[in-house]
């Protein structure tokens, strides 16, 4: 019978690690690129569509987006503890600007994107579901989509840091 190494065991413990940092990431940040297509297709159907897709946006972030983001941070500072990186006792500068950016970017989700939902789904409150988008939803939703536009690119840019790993 084949005993495990120690090494055997760190090897797979990274391995483990960089599986649950990966799908974490997929699940949870690879969803919010569906909510721009969302909100467009829903507005083309009106403002109960609308109002509805916003409503299911906030719920996704809150239960899915943000939990998931902290375990993408989470995983990912523990594989840079992981003696199979290296990562503790040789720190890349891509990897602090990439969790310098996740970190901003995550703040910037839950705080600033989370608020422009919030007063997007305030400016649809009196509106019937067949009325006109009032004006006040028209500057919301524009702060939305910027807003989104940049956490998508932040994710994007992000990723290639991260796999393209300038300077190794």
């Amino acid at each position: 019978m084949r005993g495990i190494s120690n090494r055997g065991f760190f090897v797979e413990s990274y391995k483990i690690q960089l599986f649950l940092h990966i799908a974490a990431a997929i699940v949870a940040l690879g969803a919010t690129f569906a909510i721009p297509v969302l909100h467009a297709w829903a507005e083309r159907r009106g403002v109960g569509a609308t109002r509805m897709a916003l409503q299911f946006s906030e719920h996704m972030e809150k239960v899915l987006v943000i939990p998931g983001a902290v375990l993408v941070l989470l995983f990912g500072v523990g594989l840079i503890f992981d003696d199979a990186t290296g990562y503790k006792d040789n720190f890349p500068w891509w990897l602090g600007v990439a969790i310098a950016w996740f970190v901003a970017a995550f703040a910037v989700a839950a705080f600033v994107q989370k608020a422009n939902v919030e007063r997007a789904i305030a400016t649809l409150d009196k509106v019937e579901d067949d009325g006109d988008f009032p004006p006040a939803y028209m500057n919301a939703a524009a702060r939305v989509k910027i807003t989104g536009a940049a956490l998508a690119i932040s994710t994007v840019a992000i990723t290639f840091l991260m796999v393209w790993q300038p300077g190794e």
